[in-house]
């Protein structure tokens, strides 16, 4: 083999490994391949339909933690913002019995207002986001007990549950919302100054505050848009089970980044993708199908997950060249 046709083959290679999403694309093709054989029920259009859209929910959470963690922050809280929007949903339309399009609107006040108390401890306090966004964490979920005492809430109006419910030419409401969101969130990632201030703010916060940037305030922004679409997720999935139970959104903050992870979002901020992120959600989604489907406990899904996880980064580290780079 000549020179020339070895030095083509590793530019095909490198180029191949340059594709930010192929990090998580080759798992998840080989977890759907896998499952497939395991089980031909697994590529049927209902189960397919059915993992699309459990795959919607965690994605809503996921694309406000793409943001965050693009701009070198971090929310552990998301899942317990759902919770607590939830249950603000439960007290406001069965509770007081307000109309359903308000309640939504108060309850996206709410979920806005618990992303800007994160952004406040974080870009006021500066408090590090780990530690504020855990605190928050168990605040949030604190105060979802405490309200409810450990009581489920429902159901919800009939006119609220079309929403979470109801389809349109035989697909549902929530899937077609997560189309807008990805072409919406990737264009305002890629081709905004939001996106681009935020991407470099992650690479580098200092050169960004002196190139005229207001770091704080673009930070604070994206914890109230984390906590916004945290609580966009509690809505539909309210709306889709009628009732909203207190341990709603337990351990969603952990798949939210355990997606980003594997769709190729560094936790050092600087780099991501929101189709990396649903290709992630996806595979999450994919692991419990079809584990489930192979008849396969569930205890061992998330060793499985963390395998994977290792896997995407090595990935990453190939893409990068990074991988066996000596210091």
């Amino acid at each position: 083999m000549s020179v020339a046709t070895t030095a083509k083959q590793k530019g095909v290679i490198r180029r191949f490994f340059a594709i930010r999403e192929i990090g998580a694309l080759i798992p998840l093709v080989i977890i759907v391949v896998a499952a497939s054989f395991s089980n031909p029920a697994f590529i049927s259009l209902a189960n397919v339909l059915n993992m699309i859209r459990a795959t919607s929910y965690l994605f809503i959470v996921g694309v406000g933690m793409t943001f965050v963690l693009c701009g070198r922050g971090l929310d552990l809280s998301v899942g317990s913002q759902v919770g607590l929007s939830g249950i603000m949903l439960g007290i406001l339309m069965v509770t007081w019995q307000l109309p359903a399009w308000m309640s939504v609107i108060i309850a996206l006040l709410v979920g806005a207002l618990t992303g800007a108390v994160n952004g406040f401890l974080i870009t006021n306090l500066r408090i590090p986001p780990f530690i504020a966004t855990l605190a928050t964490f168990y605040s949030y979920r604190g105060i979802v007990m405490g309200i409810t005492k450990g009581v489920s809430i429902g159901p919800m109006p009939q006119a609220f549950k079309v929403l979470g419910q109801g389809t349109f030419l035989g697909i549902a409401y929530v899937i077609w919302f997560i189309i807008v969101l990805l072409l919406l969130a990737t264009f305002v990632l890629r081709k905004t100054k939001y996106g681009r201030y935020t991407l470099a703010m992650g690479g580098n916060v200092e050169s960004t505050r002196l190139a005229g940037v207001n770091t704080n305030r673009l930070t604070f922004s994206l914890y109230v848009v984390s906590g916004l679409l945290a609580c966009v997720t509690s809505v539909f999935f309210s709306s889709r089970f009628s009732s909203v139970q207190p341990s709603t959104g337990n351990g969603m903050e952990l798949q939210a980044i355990a997606a980003c992870i594997i769709g190729g979002v560094s936790l050092f901020g600087g780099s991501g993708s929101i189709l990396g992120t649903l290709i992630g959600c996806m595979f999450l989604t994919v692991v419990e199908n079809g584990m489930i489907m192979a008849h396969i406990s569930g205890y061992w899904q998330q060793a499985v997950v963390g395998l994977i996880i290792i896997i995407a980064i090595v990935i990453d580290l190939i893409r990068k060249g990074d991988l066996f780079k000596k210091e």
